[in-house]
């Protein structure tokens, strides 16, 4: 049997088509085909577009809460002596010079938990300053969250943005709540607790550089007193001040009975030559030999025996190359003492508040139309791929 297609559907089927044992018609069962596939496109388009749409529209414009911003922008700088080519070299023609380690150092301070913990102990918790004057999907704590610290921390990343330009070397702090005046008093919370962080760096930095060099001088000053010490102590043994210079007075008196010795070996000679029976021979000859026991007792003081006075002095010479030592030791420990204290002064860094944490006049976020337009697109690209499904199902099952 034949059945003539309604006019809609001769343009897609065969004029006429034979009925399948039973009274199935096929043009029947493509209008019905027809009829599901436009009821899931209309329930596609009214669950992904339209209702989400008109519920951002909703929550937009009469539910969400105003955020108001306060950006502050600083950059962390040492005095630095190290060359540098571009920009940065006239920086650092003034001792000033960027710290990119530093700097990512305050900028992951910033963003970590001891912060969050320590605006809690000045007063601006997480609970106090967002639980109030948001909306429900906005303030602390979410609906979907219970109130722990993990809960306030990951809250906090959220609220607040510490990005670094690590071209011009500027680090950038943002904080967003809803009362302007809380977020311009965090911002400037933050900024004193990332200088805080600085100067216990600082601090760290000098003991670690400077603390060497303190007990390296504290050692040579031990040396130094420790040979001085000895020194005074063979002076007062011994009873000489200097046996260089007792030398040379011992030096001179054995010269002056060498050349008495001389000058009456001379005479003794000469009376014996011009008178042998002279009286004076005796005398002469008696005081040759006075003079020469005389200078040989000199001579036992310089070189005879452990009380010798070459003995003494090679002890003194000893006691006292010790403490040159000590004390050029000690020159160069000072001298090490002060490089080490100019190094700590370079390596010394510092927060340069380039923008001060301002107060917003107006709120930023949330972006309304942006957020309007966002859920669109997407319910609409959603809606899309549903639609492509559908029909090529219907394709496939014609």
């Amino acid at each position: 049997m034949l059945t003539r297609l309604p006019p809609a559907l001769q343009k897609v089927l065969p004029a006429k088509r034979e009925v399948i044992v039973g009274g199935f018609d096929p043009s029947e069962a493509y209008v019905e085909a027809l009829k599901v596939r436009k009821a899931i496109t209309q329930l596609a388009l009214f669950s992904c577009v339209i209702i989400p749409t008109v519920l951002a529209t909703l929550f937009y414009g009469l539910v969400a809460a105003p955020r108001y911003a306060s950006e502050a922008q600083f950059i962390v700088r040492s005095v630095s002596s190290q060359r540098a080519s571009g920009i940065e070299m006239l920086f650092r023609t003034f001792g000033l010079a960027r710290t990119v380690d530093d700097a990512y150092a305050v900028q992951k301070f910033l963003q970590s938990r001891d912060v969050v913990k320590a605006l809690e102990e000045r007063g601006f918790g997480i609970r106090e300053v967002f639980g109030k004057n948001g909306d429900f999907l906005s303030r602390y704590p979410r609906f979907w969250r219970r109130d722990s610290a993990e809960a306030r921390f990951d809250y906090f990343l959220d609220r607040v943005s510490v990005i670094e330009d690590t071209v011009k070397g500027i680090t950038i702090l943002k904080v967003v709540s809803f009362d302007r005046e809380a977020s311009q008093r965090i911002s400037k919370e933050m900024l004193k607790l990332a200088e805080e962080m600085v100067n216990r760096m600082n601090a760290r930095a000098q003991r670690d550089i400077i603390d060497v060099s303190i007990n390296e001088v504290r050692l040579a000053e031990q040396k130094t007193i420790d040979a001085q010490t000895a020194l005074t102590i063979f002076r007062n043994r011994e009873l000489v001040i200097d046996p260089q210079k007792s030398s040379l007075g011992i030096l001179e008196t054995v010269a002056s009975l060498e050349a008495d010795i001389a000058y009456a070996s001379a005479q003794l000679k000469e009376l014996r030559v011009t008178s042998p029976a002279s009286p004076a021979i005796p005398s002469i000859t008696a005081k040759i030999a006075t003079l020469q026991d005389r200078a040989l007792e000199e001579r036992k003081k310089l070189t005879g025996g452990d009380a010798s006075l070459s003995e003494k002095m090679s002890k003194y010479e000893q006691l006292a190359l010790q403490r040159e030592l000590a004390e050029k030791s000690l020159a160069s420990t000072m001298k090490s003492l002060d490089v080490a204290r100019q190094e700590a002064r370079r390596q010394h860094i510092y927060i340069e508040e380039v923008v001060a944490p301002h107060l917003a006049d107006e709120s930023t976020e949330p972006r309304r139309l942006r957020g309007i337009f966002t859920v669109f697109v997407l319910g609409f690209a959603v809606f899309s791929i549903i639609w492509i499904l559908s029909v090529g199902a219907g394709e496939h099952a014609q």
